[in-house]
Formats: C-alpha cells, structure tokens, sequence
C-alpha cells in the first residue's frame, strides 16, 4: 500500500520541486494530497496558494485564479485571534510612513486615496493578484502619464490588514511592515520598479 506523505512534508516537498524547476510535478504532488481530502482549512490554504503559484509559472492562469479565490475564501473564514492593532493604530502607522516623505513628494501625492481593507477583493483575485499580498498601488505612475491633454488620474493605494496581521509576529513587526508596504505602493507611484524597489530595501 502506498504511504500518503503528511501534507505538511508534502507542501515541502511541493515546494523543493517548484524551486528545482520542477513546476509540473509540484503540481501533481500538490493535487494528489488536496484531492486526499481531509485537510485542516489552514493547510488546504497553504496547499492552495503554492498550487496557484505553481499553475501561474505553467501559464494556467484560469487554474492559478481558481485556487487563489479558494485561498482568499478559505483565510477570510480562518478564525482571527487578538488583533495587533486597532482600525485607528493602523491607519495611524501609515500616516506615519507618509510622513517621512519630503514634502515635495507629499504634495504629488494630493490626489492618491489610501484605503485598508482586510484583503484583496475576490474581483481582483479572480483577475490574477496574490490573495496574500500585502499592498497594492492601483493607478498611472507619474512617468507613464500624458501631459498632453491633463487628464485626470484616479490613483489609489490598498493597504490589506489582514494579510499584514498575518505575515506580523508582534505590533514592532506589524508597524514595520505596514512603513514598508507604503513606502513600496507610494514609490510604484512615482515610477519605480521591483528591482528598483528590492535595490532600496523596499520589496
């Protein structure tokens, strides 16, 4: 008889075969142990989510998208602990990220909303963003605008509380990572790239 792999080793194993290259059989390694059934909702989550990254790299982005909005159901079903921060400490950190901005930048940012949300709507998900990202800029970086006519722009940073609670081992961590998040979706609106980001400290 065939020993099933716990699905702990088996996300592991999942996961040694994607970074080998392996994406095909990561994927079959995967879909055996959720087909299994049985799963505790977090595992199931985990599961998923490496299988949406999994298909994402084969270029299966309808499969990727079906796992991630299983995924984005199945966290916001989790059972939440304490909190790290109130509504008005989150939205007090971020302030405080924003101010660290040299008032010139500041003022280019005017017309930018900044809006928390638990996680990322299903829409979005449904389109291709990670359930679990923790921040998202929505909009024309500045470099990439028309001078031309002067349209207008609606720009908008997310903010998701839920996936940086989730990612956040204390509220040090948690306030670090929310300053980090901002500073990424604010540069993504003055035109900077992930590498450029990763170069900064920032990604």
């Amino acid at each position: 008889m065939m020993r099933v792999m716990p699905v702990e080793n088996a996300v592991h194993e999942a996961a040694r075969l994607f970074a080998a290259g392996d994406a095909r059989a990561a994927a079959q390694r995967l879909r055996a142990h959720l087909a299994a059934g049985g799963l505790p909702p977090a595992a199931e989550a985990d599961a998923r989510y490496l299988l949406g990254r999994v298909l994402g790299a084969l270029g299966d982005r309808e499969g990727r998208a079906h796992e991630w909005v299983r995924v984005r159901d199945l966290d916001a079903a989790a059972p939440t602990g304490p909190t790290l921060m109130t509504g008005e400490e989150f939205e007090a950190a971020a302030a405080a990220a924003l101010d660290e901005l040299p008032r010139a930048l500041l003022d280019e940012l005017q017309g930018v909303g900044i809006m928390i949300e638990a996680r990322p709507s299903a829409q979005l998900v449904q389109g291709g963003l990670d359930p679990r990202v923790l921040g998202l800029y929505h909009g024309v970086p500045l470099n990439r605008r028309s001078v031309t006519f002067g349209a207008p722009y609606a720009d908008t940073i997310h903010l998701y509380s839920a996936n940086l609670e989730r990612v956040s081992s204390s509220r040090a961590d948690l306030a670090r990572l929310i300053r980090v998040t901002v500073l990424h979706e604010t540069a993504h609106f003055f035109g900077y790239t992930e590498g450029q980001l990763r170069s900064m400290g920032l990604a």
